[in-house]
């Protein structure tokens, strides 16, 4: 027997090209610990939490930032500002009115001649004033006002200076209606033509005036410059004239009633004053005044009273002497147009100046007023401002509201006057 080589290798199991099952299993085991390995090592690390001082601290700038604007708004709305004051739209009235409708109320009552109903509108209209004493303004209301066209932000000492109080605004406001209103029926009565005679006297003389013997409630009946003739005074219009043409510094006699009986006093006229803006007082020019304050009374049959409240100031003179105009002449004189209008008046009939006539004309506006008469002296306030819809016209004086007023009503508006022809020939 032949003994094998002992360098020969032994023979070895064949090769199985078929894995075991344990060599599966192990295989599978190590795959998934790679996995998770992975995925561990990919998966975002959490930001460390932070300490809850940091949060606090946080969260309290947070809340003081809240409670500085929360402050700021509430600011807004409740602190008052006092150095301007806003002039908004304010309500119009038909002073033609005759309480019968809803909402309306008889502001004019005339007794004493016959009455003529009318079916149109005289529209008075009224400025809202805010921000003097009793009506505070905010911050809101003047943010609000800057960016409305219809408002008017104004210097308070302009309007309601800060040393007066509210009470002398409110007396001051009635007292200048009173003397509004009492021009308006002097006006009228003579522009309608019904006063028999008109009566002046002495309701106080002027810081201005320092060489006048007058006393109050002197009755004027005549005056004669020196070196002149004696006129007899009939009528405030008419010793108006009378003065343009005695100059400043003349030595003037008048003839008076004094309880009754017949005197006269002395008195060296004073310079006018000068006009505002370049504007021309009330149609006079030239001239002089006596330097007192008169009362005026219309011997007529006709009474007039007024019941229109809580509005004050002298703006509303024109529409109520145009009112009596219209109730105490035959016919409708608006022929039945909504006609709004603003305008202080005198004894004379002569329309002044007002404020707040942007806001006014807004105001007609917003009521339905298709037509507005404005002073000539408020013209160059009007043009470029008029409300769209609206024809406004200039007026000087109570006839050329009435001439106005029956040209609306008959649609041929030709021969009126607009604020920029005013202007224009003004130059």
């Amino acid at each position: 027997m032949t003994e094998p080589d002992r360098n020969e290798p032994s023979p070895q199991p064949a090769a199985s090209a078929e894995p075991s099952a344990d060599e599966i299993a192990e295989s599978a085991e190590n795959a998934e610990s790679t996995e998770n390995a992975d995925n561990a090592e990919s998966a975002p690390t959490a930001p460390p939490r932070r300490p809850w001082w940091r949060r606090r601290r946080r969260l309290l700038v947070q809340l003081g930032a809240l409670a500085v604007v929360v402050g700021l708004i509430v600011a807004a709305f409740t602190v008052p500002i006092n150095q301007v004051v806003i002039q908004s739209p304010g309500p119009t009235w038909n002073v033609l009115a005759d309480g019968s409708q809803e909402g309306s109320e008889d502001l004019l009552t005339i007794e004493g001649m016959e009455t003529y109903p009318a079916k149109g509108e005289l529209r008075m209209t009224t400025v809202t004033v805010a921000g003097c004493p009793g009506y505070p303004v905010h911050t809101a209301d003047v943010i609000a006002a800057w960016f409305s066209s219809s408002k008017a932000i104004l210097d308070r000492e302009q309007v309601c200076p800060s040393n007066v109080t509210a009470e002398e605004i409110e007396a001051t406001n009635q007292a200048a209606m009173t003397s509004s209103q009492d021009s308006a029926v002097v006006a009228a009565l003579s522009e309608a033509g019904v006063e028999n005679s008109m009566t002046l006297s002495v309701n106080g003389v002027s810081e201005e005036q320092t060489t006048s013997d007058l006393q109050p409630d002197d009755v004027l009946v005549a005056l004669t410059p020196q070196g002149g003739e004696r006129t007899a005074i009939t009528s405030f219009a008419q010793l108006r004239e009378l003065m343009t043409t005695i100059p400043a510094g003349t030595q003037v006699t008048l003839d008076i009633l004094r309880d009754g009986k017949a005197t006269t006093a002395s008195l060296t006229t004073i310079e006018r004053p000068e006009p505002a803006d370049g504007q021309e007082t009330q149609g006079q020019t030239g001239g002089s005044m006596l330097g007192v304050a008169l009362h005026i009374e219309v011997n007529s049959d006709l009474t007039v009273s007024f019941t229109l409240s809580d509005v004050g100031g002298s703006s509303a003179g024109l529409m109520f002497a145009l009112g009596i105009v219209d109730e105490i002449t035959p016919g409708d004189m608006t022929g039945g147009k909504s006609i709004a209008g603003t305008g202080s008046i005198d004894f004379a009939g002569q329309v002044g100046p007002i404020g707040g006539i942007q806001q006014k004309m807004a105001g007609a506006a917003n009521d339905g007023a298709k037509y507005f008469l404005a002073p000539v002296a408020n013209c160059d306030e009007v043009v470029g401002h008029e409300p769209e819809g609206m024809e406004v016209y200039a007026v000087e004086t109570i006839h050329e509201g009435t001439t106005a007023v029956k040209a609306i009503a008959s649609g041929d508006t030709s021969g009126l006057s607009t604020c920029q022809q005013r202007l224009d020939e003004k130059g």
